[in-house]
């Protein structure tokens, strides 16, 4: 059995090659068209419940997440604090006999798989890559920015991360400076809702600019109107890239309504997740005809045939923390990181 801790883990993750992160894409890619395709079939080997919650006397949420596809059976189980920023937990891969082969620390595996899963609309659906918004500083927005940069490479010229607290996007900042260097065209952007002087005025600015937009908050409310995205008299309408990967609750919400819907269709990982758990969809009554998941995509349309926004709305599920564990077990033992046990 293989143990990676947290340091283990952002080691290999942050020392990922281009290469060995398309491979982590394919492998995530692969899993949700599995999971999507084996629903249908008589006998199905992607075993994938719904994420179950347990709210604790202190108000910590600890959510289970199991998922197997009969190669691998994996379990996550995290706890998200009030007291403290991301999700802590442990990821269990399994093999088919049932011995424990991987341990891993959950928190920056959770960031990373949920922004890895946000590259396959950003990557694919065509649109221009030049400007970025990110809303949040925690890890979730870091993994955004990262894996928007490796794989999308010199064609992202800005980024601006917004945050309700500058102190929170000053450490990001530090996180990102090693990424910042590699990339001498970005320039990197940070809007503290706390510290701005004209919140609002930049806000609006940098989202009527941007080309896609990333929403990695825990919000109860829209984190802008909609009436921010619209062109200027002069301008045609833009065509843009959201996703929204923070909100995981039927009472949390990143966007309003108008903006949910301005694409043809919305884009997720689960249908059947997304209608039991996004705020989003359900205030908006969204029908699952106006779905479609990712896995279920022979191809996507070229910017040309795209109506509207390019909408992505991901709620995670345990099947992609089996993908992406199960892989990075592999490139540990490459690496030769993490610690072995022989006599579990």
């Amino acid at each position: 059995m293989l143990v990676l801790g947290g340091q283990d883990v952002e080691t290999v993750l942050t020392g990922l090659s281009v290469a060995r992160c398309h491979g982590l894409l394919n492998a995530l890619s692969q899993a949700l068209s599995d999971y999507s395709s084996d629903r249908k079939a008589s006998e199905p080997t992607i075993h994938q419940p719904l994420r179950q919650g347990v709210v604790t006397k202190l108000g910590n949420t600890s959510l289970f997440m199991p998922a197997s596809n009969t190669v691998s059976t994996g379990i996550k189980i995290v706890t998200l604090s009030a007291s403290r920023r991301g999700a802590r937990g442990a990821i269990n891969i399994f093999n088919p006999g049932g011995e424990l082969v991987g341990l891993l620390n959950a928190e920056e595996i959770t960031a990373f798989r949920t922004g890895l899963v946000s590259m396959i609309p950003f990557l694919n659906c065509g649109v221009q890559k030049s400007r970025i918004v990110v809303f949040g500083a925690g890890k979730q927005a870091e993994w955004h920015v990262r894996l928007a940069l490796l794989l999308a490479g010199d064609s992202i010229q800005y980024i601006t991360v917004v945050n309700r607290r500058g102190e929170t996007l000053n450490e990001l900042e530090k996180r990102l400076q090693g990424v910042k260097d590699k990339h001498p065209q970005l320039t990197l952007s940070l809007i503290a809702k706390d510290g701005a002087t004209d919140y609002e005025a930049e806000l609006k600015h940098d989202l009527r600019e941007c080309d896609a937009i990333m929403c990695c908050t825990p919000s109860t409310e829209p984190l802008f109107p909609s009436a921010y995205l619209a062109p200027a008299p002069d301008e045609q309408p833009r065509k843009r890239f959201i996703s929204l990967i923070g909100s995981y609750k039927p009472h949390m919400q990143e966007i309003d309504s108008e903006t949910l819907l301005s694409g043809k269709r919305i884009y997720v990982d689960s249908a059947e997740a997304c209608l039991e758990e996004a705020g989003e969809l359900i205030k908006a009554k969204v029908p699952e005809s106006r779905l479609m998941e990712l896995g279920a995509i022979a191809s996507w349309p070229s910017i040309d045939e795209v109506e509207g926004n390019v909408v992505f709305k991901c709620v995670g599920m345990g099947i992609m923390d089996v993908a992406v564990a199960s892989e990075l077990l592999k490139i540990a033992g490459d690496m030769k990181i993490g610690k072995t046990i022989e006599d579990f």
